[in-house]
C-alpha cells in the first residue's frame, strides 16, 4: 500500500471517530437538559400525578398512547347501571387511566355477541359511574354487560365464548385485568330467565282483509294520514308519550321488510311486553282496525276468518286476559314498555 493510500485510510478513520465523538457530546448535552427540566423524583410528571410503579423496571410500551383526560364532566354518578337480573357483567380494570375517545373507538364494533346485545359502563379515574362514556373523560375501568336472554333464546356457549374474547381484546389493548363471572352460573341463569320470559310472552293481532292485492305505498300513505308513524323497522300507532301501542304489519311483515309491491291483507298487532299499558287494549285495537279498514275498504276478521264486529262479546274477555298478562309481567319485574322488557323481548 502506498503512503498516499495509508494517509487516506487514516484520514477516513479520524473523520468517523470525530463524528462519533460529536454525537456522544450532543447526547450528553441533551440528557443534561432533560435532567434540569425534569429532576429525578418518585413522582413522574408524565403520569398525571400518579405514583410511579416499579420505577427501576423497564417501561412497558402500551398499545394505545394514554393521553391526559379532563376531570369528570359531571360530579355525579349516572343512574343507569348493568341489570343484574338480565345481564352478566365482565369487569375490566386498567393499570392506567384510559381516555374516553380511545375506549369509544375500540368498543364500537363490540356491541353484539351472536344475537345478544352488549352494553358498556365505566368508572372515571376520579370514581364516578358512567352509563355513557364521554370522549374527554379518563376511565379506570369498564364494565361489559352481556344480555342473558331474548327472543332468540338464552345466552349460548358460543355467545359466551365470544364475549370472553371481546373482554380479553379490551384488556390486551389497554393493559387491563378481567374479572369474569362464573360461566356455568351465567349459562344456568340465562336458561332460567329464558324459561321465565317464555311464560310471559304474549302477542295478539287482528286481521284486515283487503279487496285483492293493494299497493304497499298507497296503504302506507293512508295509514300515515290516520296517525301511524315509522318506528324502528316498521310502522306503529304511538301513545301520546311516544311509546308503541301496536304494530302495523303488511302481509305479515314489517313495512321495511316487505319486498312485494302489493299485499292482500294487513294486521294490527299488540306486542304485549313492548307496548304501552292502557285500559282495554284489545278494544282499542279493534276500534283502530275498523277505522283503518274503512279507509282501505277492507274487512276486519278474526282468527277463523269471520267478521270481527265492534260489539263482539269476546273483546272485553280478551281485555281482561291482557290485563292479567300485563300484571304478570310487572310482578316479575318486566313492566311492559320498559327498557328492560325491550331488551329481553327483542
Amino acid at each position: 500500500m502506498s503512503s498516499l493510500q495509508i494517509s487516506i485510510v487514516i484520514f477516513g478513520v479520524l473523520a468517523v471517530l470525530g463524528v462519533v465523538a460529536y454525537n456522544w457530546w450532543q447526547e450528553k448535552k441533551a440528557q443534561q437538559r432533560i435532567k434540569e427540566q425534569f429532576p429525578a423524583s418518585e413522582h413522574d410528571p408524565l403520569l398525571n400525578g400518579l405514583h410511579a410503579i416499579n420505577p427501576g423496571s423497564e417501561p412497558k410500551e402500551p398499545v394505545f398512547a394514554i393521553e391526559k383526560g379532563e376531570a369528570s364532566l359531571s360530579q355525579e354518578h349516572d343512574e343507569d347501571a348493568p341489570d343484574a337480573l338480565c345481564e352478566a357483567v365482565f369487569d375490566i380494570q386498567f393499570v392506567m387511566p384510559v381516555l374516553g375517545s380511545q375506549l369509544i373507538s375500540h368498543l364500537q364494533p363490540l356491541r353484539m355477541t351472536g344475537q345478544k346485545s352488549i352494553r358498556y359502563f365505566a368508572e372515571t379515574s376520579d370514581g364516578y359511574h358512567r352509563a355513557r362514556i364521554q370522549p374527554l373523560e379518563s376511565y379506570s375501568s369498564v364494565q361489559m354487560a352481556v344480555l342473558l336472554a331474548n327472543r332468540s333464546g338464552p345466552l349460548r356457549i358460543e355467545e359466551w365464548d365470544r364475549a370472553v374474547v371481546y373482554a380479553d381484546n379490551i384488556a390486551q389493548a389497554f393493559d387491563g385485568t378481567i374479572d369474569l363471572p362464573n360461566k356455568e352460573s351465567v349459562l344456568n341463569r340465562a336458561a332460567e330467565l329464558d324459561e321465565l320470559c317464555a311464560s310471559l310472552e304474549a302477542q295478539l293481532s287482528v286481521k284486515l282483509q283487503l279487496e285483492g292485492t293493494q299497493p304497499v305505498k298507497a296503504i302506507l300513505t293512508i295509514a300515515q294520514r290516520l296517525g301511524y308513524s315509522e318506528y324502528g323497522a316498521g310502522h306503529v300507532r304511538l301513545h301520546e308519550n311516544g311509546k308503541p301501542l301496536f304494530l302495523l304489519l303488511l302481509g305479515g311483515e314489517l313495512s321495511s321488510e316487505v319486498r312485494s309491491a302489493g299485499v292482500e291483507f294487513l294486521e294490527l298487532l299488540i306486542d304485549v311486553p313492548n307496548s304501552q299499558i292502557i285500559d282495554k287494549p284489545f278494544t282499542h285495537l279493534v276500534q283502530h282496525a275498523h277505522e283503518l279498514a274503512k279507509a282501505l275498504n277492507a274487512e276486519v276478521i278474526d282468527e277463523e276468518g269471520k267478521p270481527l264486529k265492534l260489539d263482539n262479546a269476546v273483546i272485553p274477555l280478551i281485555d281482561e286476559q291482557l290485563a292479567q298478562v300485563y300484571q304478570n309481567l310487572e310482578n316479575e319485574g318486566f313492566v311492559a314498555g320498559s327498557e328492560r322488557a325491550a331488551r329481553l323481548f327483542s
